[in-house]
């Protein structure tokens, strides 16, 4: 492969070390994505919690047969 010049610079060629900037957006974009899937998580359990507590209430609430 021919060298490129600096300002046309190849993440992806062997021995080439990503920049600073380059790691700063990757772990931006990691954290993000990690925080939406824990938003997401966290919904999820407090919605199947809520469930269960109605679920259980209104047991408790029913006549006993």
């Amino acid at each position: 492969m021919a060298n490129l010049p600096n300002s046309k610079r190849n993440p992806l060629m062997a021995d080439t070390e990503p920049t600073d900037e380059e790691l700063s957006e990757v772990m931006s974009e990691a954290r993000d994505s990690a925080m939406a899937r824990k938003r997401e998580s966290d919904d999820w359990m407090r919605r199947k919690l809520a469930e269960a507590v109605s679920e259980a209430r209104a047991r408790d609430a029913a006549p006993a047969s």
